[in-house]
């Protein structure tokens, strides 16, 4: 019941701040221009953004999937792959995308895969994603950091926020893998902080954190004994994410703007900073923040105004909310598929009693 207030809590949320948006958006161009901008938009690069989504989604969850039956490998390919899919949902309507790995215990729970395993599953695919978005992040400031900081001089820093939480996660997570003696200071820290009465609440945490540091450790065991798994994992990630970060280009293309194909190496660096730009924010999906970052990056590409804002809504709609959408879609494929199985373990194992009652009957028949 809880959970249920929490997820509708969250709806009405996301609801307000698309609300929010449209509003945004109509304050700041023509909505007139927006919308002839969509009606005439290249149906041909439209469609090549929904085959890119779809290869995206496809690419993205089967790395977790694979992690999954690489630790568990008794259970269903399709339920795996199903557990991975259902972040694209939960992480889309919780602030900061913190609902998916939750979820994706309970539901790793339901098919029979313990909490322990199951958070090592979990971390170890956070740890992934955190060495996948730090590739791009370094990529791109190296090869577009001047080009990208003409375009939005007055939000740099906001970008440079973004990609130090990233990387110092990254460092985070490492220097709990390399070194014990991290996690003892870090307890003793906590403990030592815990004292003052502004942060005595800090106490009731410490455990938590002391089982994340083990769950960490774990993870990174892990990691060393299954790399070859690891390793395609890592390598379908970093094309699931270029595909992720090259969809605009072809919604500038759907727009009629003139761009060379030799741009879209940049154009999924512009993407990465926008995402990166308000990955602080504690909206749903960074929601209002990052439609802002988006128009505001692009609009050196986009010419005007009211195109950034049409390739924006292009692109938010593909990558967000049709996301969001199949996410939903796998989740409910989910709790079917998991009470028809419950459904035939039971028929299953009723079917086996009565055979043996019978065979049992048999057998005091011969014996008399």
């Amino acid at each position: 019941m809880k959970n249920k207030k929490k997820l509708i809590a969250n709806l009405i949320l996301l609801i307000s701040l698309i609300i929010f948006v449209i509003i945004m958006i109509c304050s700041l161009g023509d909505i007139n221009n927006i919308y002839h901008n969509l009606i005439t938009a290249d149906y041909r690069y439209l469609l090549i953004i929904l085959g890119l989504l779809a290869i995206y989604l496809i690419l993205w969850p089967l790395s977790l999937a694979l992690i999954i039956k690489s630790e568990e490998p008794k259970v269903k390919f399709k339920r795996d792959y199903e557990i991975a899919a259902t972040e694209f949902f939960f992480n889309g309507i919780t602030p900061f995308s913190s609902g998916g790995q939750p979820f994706q215990v309970y539901s790793m729970s339901k098919v029979g895969i313990g909490v322990a395993k199951s958070t090592s599953i979990i971390m170890i695919n956070f740890i992934i994603y955190q060495v996948v978005i730090n590739l791009f992040s370094v990529l791109s400031i190296a090869l577009y950091f001047k080009q990208i900081e003409a375009t939005i001089s007055n939000f740099i820093w906001f970008a440079i926020i973004g990609f130090s939480i990233n990387f110092i996660i990254l460092i985070f997570l490492l220097l709990i893998a390399i070194s014990k003696k991290t996690g003892v200071i870090l307890h003793k820290f906590l403990a030592w902080l815990s004292h003052f009465k502004l942060f005595r609440k800090l106490e009731n945490k410490i455990p938590a954190f002391d089982q994340y540091i083990t769950d960490t450790q774990d993870a990174f065991k892990q990691i060393a004994k299954k790399w070859k798994t690891v390793l395609l994992s890592i390598l379908l990630k970093i094309v699931a994410l270029a595909i992720f970060y090259a969809i605009p280009f072809f919604g500038i293309k759907a727009l009629h703007i003139d761009i060379s194909y030799s741009e879209i190496f940049y154009v999924i660096a512009m993407t990465c900073f926008a995402l990166t730009m308000v990955i602080w924010l504690p909206t749903p999906g960074s929601s209002g923040g990052v439609e802002f970052a988006f128009s505001a990056i692009f609009a050196s590409l986009a010419i005007d105004t009211s195109n950034s804002l049409s390739l924006m809504l292009i692109w938010r709609f593909a990558t967000y909310y049709l996301v969001m959408l199949f996410g939903l879609v796998v989740y409910l494929l989910f709790e079917r598929g998991i009470k028809k199985d419950a459904n035939r373990n039971i028929h299953g194992r009723l079917l086996s009693e009565h055979l043996r009652g019978d065979n049992l009957s048999d057998d005091s028949r011969e014996e008399t």
